[in-house]
């Protein structure tokens, strides 16, 4: 790629690798005189002491012969332009992680005395950050003199947001990706919405948004709108799957207990309720089964658990809200987290203030149970509803899947539930539970939750 920036000279991006320490890089080639290649490579050594996750990380930075070079560490990932033009819809709660890394990441640089200067998609990295959580990264700073103002680094981030929410990054463009949410985001929350969007690109709007404080002070107001939409964070890395074989409940499709890496990834807080999947069913001209008004319609029944859905009804409707089914390493992962635990509290057994499970007739509102919560703030992963997973079901699946992102048997007849219900003995509770149902059944306590990565694991 190449760029002319406003008094910065000739700007060059050139994919590369490092031998020795063998990963990929990014360079950054800045062509200037010689006699202004010092200053330009004491001002991009400074850089490089600079230290945030949402910055990535300068290796080196060196004199060429037309000038100088900022080589960045290019972490396994998704350049954001690339990934943009492969998805139909990003998740408002996934587009708004993303733009709230930029700004932290703006902040650190400004904070600095650095700008940007050339914020665009192609400068962002989706990645595995050095938390192990999945966010966006910033490569680029201005070598040059006669630094932009910071205002435009965050003008060029909300340009981002919105091309992340289907409009083309034109204040004028706003309410297109507006129209695009109405479906699947309430009214006061597209509110909110407009207003840090005019607030970024919309240089007349009162509201004017300048400031990474008062930007993250909207995105707060627009989070806290969204209800069942929120998704929780779970960073990448190895955990235990499974049971051992000295857990009296045991059973044999649990074993072997053995450790499981899984890439970062997001997880909805809250299994998807009865009036996200009306929702969804609207907006698609999908006809339900009779059943599930009788399940589901019940006056106050839209914001518990949808049920009475079929495992096929469950997938479509994560395509549609642009997620997906979690795999079950990645569920059990987010129900226990790395300790081992039995239940995703701990390993204390199961009471009524934990979770809802025993012979209950219904489900429960969800997040009534705080303390039952996973290691990740996920509620009621233990009990209320019994959650369909992505993968089919096979007994002895564990003594042969890879070690890495595990995505199920390539086939089977019968497709994976996890967590207990409303209706289960204590015992079923215990994040390493496995049930299986055909995918075509319905059942009063059937439900699920969705995730979102970067890649999906396959099956193998």
């Amino acid at each position: 790629m190449l760029g002319q920036g406003a008094g910065q000279g000739k700007e060059r991006w050139q994919a590369g690798h490092d031998v020795e320490r063998r990963r990929p890089v990014m360079l950054q080639g800045y062509a200037c005189a010689e006699g202004e290649q010092e200053v330009v490579r004491a001002h991009a050594a400074e850089y490089q002491a600079l230290r945030h996750p949402a910055l990535l990380e300068v290796c080196a930075v060196v004199r060429g012969e037309e000038g100088v070079w900022v080589i960045y560490d290019w972490p396994p990932g998704a350049r954001l332009d690339e990934w943009l033009v492969t998805q139909d819809v990003v998740p408002l709660w996934i587009a708004l992680q993303l733009f709230e890394d930029l700004i932290e990441g703006l902040r650190a640089m400004h904070g600095a005395g650095f700008r940007h200067g050339r914020l665009e998609p192609s400068r962002v990295l989706i990645c595995e950050q050095m938390e192990g959580r999945l966010g966006a990264s910033l490569s680029g700073v201005w070598l040059g003199p006669d630094a932009p103002s910071p205002g435009g680094d965050y003008r060029a981030a909300g340009a981002i947001l919105l091309r992340m929410l289907g409009g083309d990054g034109r204040a004028g463009a706003i309410a297109d990706g507006l129209d695009a949410l109405k479906e699947r985001v309430s009214g006061d929350a597209r509110g909110a919405l407009r207003e840090l969007l005019e607030g970024l690109l919309d240089e007349d709007s009162p509201g004017r948004l300048d400031n990474p404080r008062t930007i993250l002070e909207a995105v707060a107001r627009v989070r806290a709108l969204l209800g069942a939409e929120v998704m929780c964070a779970v960073e990448g890395g190895p955990f235990v799957r499974g049971s051992r074989e000295d857990d009296p409940d045991a059973r044999r499709e649990e074993m072997p207990a053995a450790s499981v890496e899984v890439a970062a990834f997001f997880i909805d807080r809250a299994p998807v309720s009865a009036a996200q999947f009306y929702a969804f069913a609207i907006a698609t001209g999908r006809k339900l089964d009779p059943e599930w008004f009788q399940f589901n319609a019940p006056r106050g029944a839209g914001e518990l658990p949808v049920v009475h859905v079929t495992w096929r009804e469950a997938r479509d409707y994560a395509r549609w809200a642009g997620k997906r089914l979690p795999t079950e390493a990645e569920w059990e992962k987010a129900a226990r987290g790395t300790d081992g635990r039995t239940y995703p509290w701990g390993d204390a057994p199961p009471v009524p203030e934990l979770a809802l499970y025993g012979q209950n007739p219904a489900p429960g509102v969800c997040g009534e149970r705080p303390a039952g919560r996973s290691p990740y703030g996920v509620e009621d992963m233990a009990g209320n509803v019994f959650e369909w997973v992505g993968d089919w079901y096979e007994g002895d699946y564990y003594s042969q899947a890879p070690p890495r992102d595990p995505g199920g048997p390539r086939r089977g007849t019968k497709k994976v539930l996890r967590g207990g219900s409303f209706a289960h003995p204590a015992f079923a509770l215990r994040c390493a539970t496995r049930g299986r149902y055909a995918p075509e059944e319905r059942r009063a306590n059937h439900s699920f939750r969705c995730v979102w990565s970067l890649r999906e694991p396959q099956p193998r």
